[in-house]
């Protein structure tokens, strides 16, 4: 199959982002049914056995000639920390703040990248990305305050805690990516997604077999009616948008992609409103269209 073709990577980012956000809708249902590390465990080992399958039908050796132990380290490090930690934290935010608000958070990501890149790699930081951090700084704000006369203490103490959960996941997954980019630059990244994903898996593994999570995680694993729901997430979370997101990054410009990858927060709105009966208010609107304004700003 000819996977390049006119405006294929643009194609495929936009793609990867309706995925993102249809991934985000399926693991907030999911989050009612499994506490987040063993879900994100269940999706690490479906992610990791789908790459594996799709490595050699893609022509990518399980161990490229160029690969070297020293950079499957540096990566798997970097999925234990992007993959194994930071996405349970971000679910345990997403079962807190609901679909909509955690887009507005995850609006971070961009500029968190290039603070790290900043302090890891001796990247600018200019004018822009300041202005996108106020935008960003705003929209959360705007999009999860809510007067005291109409929330309780117990709400509001949910959302702070939401909140600052879905900032920590977003710098993990920044510091994950950031600290790989040496090894990624000269990686073929079908593997590289692959060796990332295995790190996160082993990290997972440990976790999810813990004292706390065994039974959870070995219900997950159980084929059964859970699996209409968690399996879905999995596929599209850990395979699906990973693939075209790797496609989008490979056929179209790095600034292009990541611009496109950032309307996922668009689209998660859209779905919460359907799907989650999460109320489109005006505040969330201004706040959404605010974080993607800041991704757009960051990714140039």
């Amino acid at each position: 199959m000819n996977w390049d073709f006119a405006h294929a990577g643009e194609f495929y980012s936009a793609l990867c982002a309706l995925l993102w956000a249809i991934a985000i809708i399926l693991a907030r249902k999911s989050g009612e049914q499994v506490s987040p590390v063993p879900l994100n465990f269940f999706k690490g080992v479906v992610g990791l056995v789908l790459f594996l399958i799709t490595l050699p039908i893609a022509g990518v050796s399980y161990w490229p000639d160029t690969a070297t132990l020293r950079d499957f380290a540096i990566l798997a490090a970097s999925g234990a920390i992007g993959i194994g930690i930071a996405d349970s934290v971000f679910f345990a935010s997403l079962n807190r703040l609901g679909a909509g608000r955690s887009a507005i958070v995850d609006c971070l990501y961009s500029p968190f990248i290039i603070i790290c890149s900043y302090f890891f790699l001796g990247s600018k930081v200019g004018f822009m990305l300041l202005l996108a951090l106020a935008l960003m700084v705003v929209a959360i704000l705007v999009g999860t305050w809510k007067p005291e006369r109409i929330v309780s203490e117990e709400q509001r103490s949910k959302l702070r805690t939401g909140v600052l959960l879905g900032i920590l996941s977003m710098a993990l997954m920044a510091v994950g990516i950031v600290m790989a980019k040496p090894v990624l630059n000269h990686s073929d990244p079908w593997w590289a997604t692959t060796a990332r994903l295995s790190g996160g898996v082993i990290l997972l593994t440990i976790q999810g077999f813990s004292r706390r999570h065994r039974t959870e995680s070995l219900r997950c694993f159980k084929p059964g009616p859970l699996w209409k729901l968690i399996l879905p997430t999995a596929v599209v979370a850990a395979y699906l948008a990973m693939f075209f997101w790797i496609a989008g990054m490979t056929y179209a410009e790095t600034t292009v992609a990541s611009v496109l990858n950032q309307t996922s927060t668009i689209f998660v709105l859209i779905l919460a409103t359907f799907f989650l009966k999460e109320p489109l208010t005006v505040r969330k609107t201004i706040a959404i269209l605010l974080g993607f304004a800041g991704g757009v700003i960051a990714a140039f």
